[in-house]
């Protein structure tokens, strides 16, 4: 028998620890679309944690025993992003992440019934059965976690007394919420004869396991850090915060590099706020932006209103983009709003992509708490960024190339989110070119975005390497833009998830020198260059680097 090729070696490679790598995050595997593990959920003890640098380290190996040599893009991109997320991940378990992770308002377990409401289907007897084993599943889950976060004070690595204060408060509001009204119940359809049985493992089961945690929490509360609120402040923090510049902008970067690029970003974007303000007649954004609230114009009458905005956003670029791509996505996106439990901890908006069967569509959530902090003329780029042409092209379109092996069309949600967050903030530029933005108080919106996402250069790396307070890293924000309250949630996500504000910023830089130096080769199409670049899909931006001058 001969011996497989390396094409074909590589393709084993990645279905085997696809499968492996969903085995070890069953969330994973229902956010994709395979029901194989729906009725597990991850291992957080320091058992499985170990089983996880087993087999990552093992994908190494393995990645660098096949000959590249004579493979082709897709093969040879799929080993990069493999090993990509390897590394990563290897990275994250020398560091230990998981014990910040375990105390958390963004990446913790409050956030577990509201995401299993998105992702998983319990429409059928044996979903439902799968979906109450996982809700089973919780008490054991929790335990573990708990677990972590007592590992993390004993080895001094906890979180921000403001972090868990957000945990604590979203935990009580979970909890005054009665089992069978909870998101809970959500993935049940109504009408179901599973739902009885669902309730009642929701208050025999997981709500009391959640008082426990959160008596945790309560228990945890007096070791958080109270001053610094930066990974500075942990042991081998530099180390943990150079480890996470790393995994989310897959570049070799330094945090004064990347400190100095906000700044350099933020200066080139308020020189251009100031002249469309100008055009306005105004001296600068803030006086324009303070007369357009005066006259009521930015604020929305109502939670339907800004609803309703945000699903004529959609639609209108989906119509425009036809000029500029080449292959549109075949999913439909849709508009929901936030749920009310957990609107104070949620940013602006958010995207979740669809199913790998299309039988949940890509939803683009949208926040309507607190109407007088969700300025009308933010919204607009905001939609753009999350759906089309921004988010939901890019995951739609990558999922859609069905021939390729599974870990290359969704290994994305692994292999960092540079590109993917620097695309869709890349988006928000070229909705202008599109001719989306209504007036120059959209423009203005956009351009706050825009510095923003420079802002988050500056203050991620103020928080984490350079000790700033959260008053400073918020006075910034609000400097850039962005209502108080907004920027206040928008530090306690950077302050809780060390690095991810890098992505958005630094893989859009990345984007637009990509795109400024294949433009000027003869016969430069656009439409086609999207299509490119959207057809590699999520790449370590190194590999996307390299994958888009080949093709130039």
């Amino acid at each position: 028998m001969a011996e497989p090729s390396a094409e074909e070696q590589a393709r084993e490679v990645a279905d085997r620890y696809w499968d492996r790598l969903l085995e070890l995050d069953p969330i994973a595997a229902t956010q994709v679309g395979d029901d194989r593990f729906d009725d597990r959920l991850p291992d957080p003890s320091d058992e499985g944690i170990a089983r996880r640098a087993t087999v990552l380290e093992s994908a190494r190996r393995d990645v660098a025993g096949i000959d590249r040599s004579g493979l082709g893009t897709d093969a040879r991109t799929t080993l990069d992003v493999l090993d990509a997320i390897a590394r990563q991940g290897l990275e994250a378990i020398e560091y230990r992440i998981d014990r910040l992770q375990a105390v958390s308002h963004l990446l913790g377990p409050g956030q577990l019934l509201a995401e299993l409401a998105t992702l998983q289907r319990a429409d059928t007897p044996e979903r439902a059965a799968a979906y109450a084993g996982r809700l089973r599943a919780i008490p054991t889950y929790l335990e573990r976690m708990g677990a972590a976060a007592r590992g993390g004070v004993a080895a001094g690595m906890t979180a921000p007394a403001l972090v868990v204060d957000r945990t604590i408060a979203q935990m009580q509001r979970l909890l005054a919420t009665a089992p069978e009204e909870s998101p809970g119940m959500a993935p049940l359809p109504a009408g179901s004869p599973d739902r009885e049985a669902v309730a009642a493992i929701l208050r025999d089961d997981v709500w009391p396991a959640y008082r426990r945690y959160l008596d945790l929490l309560i228990e945890y509360r007096p070791h958080a850090r109270e001053e610094n609120v930066g990974t500075c402040a942990l042991p081998r923090g530099e180390e943990i915060y150079a480890s996470q510049i790393r995994a989310h902008t897959t570049l070799p970067l330094t945090a004064g590099e990347v400190h100095a690029t906000g700044l350099r970003e933020l200066e080139a974007i308020q020189e251009e706020t100031r002249a469309v303000a100008g055009k306005l007649g105004y001296p600068d954004a803030e006086s324009a932006l303070a007369a357009y609230a005066a006259s009521g114009r930015n604020t929305a009458a109502s939670r339907e209103q800004l609803l309703d905005l945000a699903r004529r956003q959609v639609e209108a670029s989906w119509e425009a983009a036809r000029g500029f791509f080449g292959r549109m996505p075949v999913s439909p996106c849709e508009v929901k709003a936030v749920e009310e439990f957990r609107e104070q901890d949620m940013p602006p908006a958010f995207y979740y992509p669809p199913s790998a069967d299309r039988s949940r569509p890509g939803v683009y959530y949208v926040n309507l708490g607190d109407l007088p902090s969700r300025p009308l003329h933010l919204l607009a780029a905001i939609s753009y960024h999350e759906a089309n042409p921004g988010h939901h092209f890019q995951i739609s379109i990558e999922q859609e190339f069905t021939d390729r092996p599974a870990l290359r069309r969704f290994g994305g949600i692994w292999a960092g989110t540079a590109f993917a967050e620097g695309w869709a903030l890349y988006c928000e530029r070229l909705a202008d070119e599109m001719g989306l933005y209504g007036d120059d108080y959209e423009r203005l919106g956009m351009l706050a975005g825009q510095a923003w996402r420079a802002v988050r250069l500056v203050v991620d790396t103020g928080l984490h390497a350079l000790g700033w307070d959260r008053e400073r890293a918020v006075d910034l924000g609000v400097s850039a833009g962005l209502a108080r309250s907004t920027a206040e949630v928008e530090v306690d996500r950077y302050i809780s998830w060390p690095g991810q504000a890098l992505a958005y910023k630094t893989g859009q830089v990345e984007i637009q020198r990509l795109r400024a130096e294949a433009s000027s080769s003869p016969g430069f199409s656009l439409p086609a260059w999207h299509d490119r670049l959207l057809e590699l899909g999520t790449l370590p931006l190194l590999v996307l680097r390299e994958e888009m001058q080949r093709s130039t």
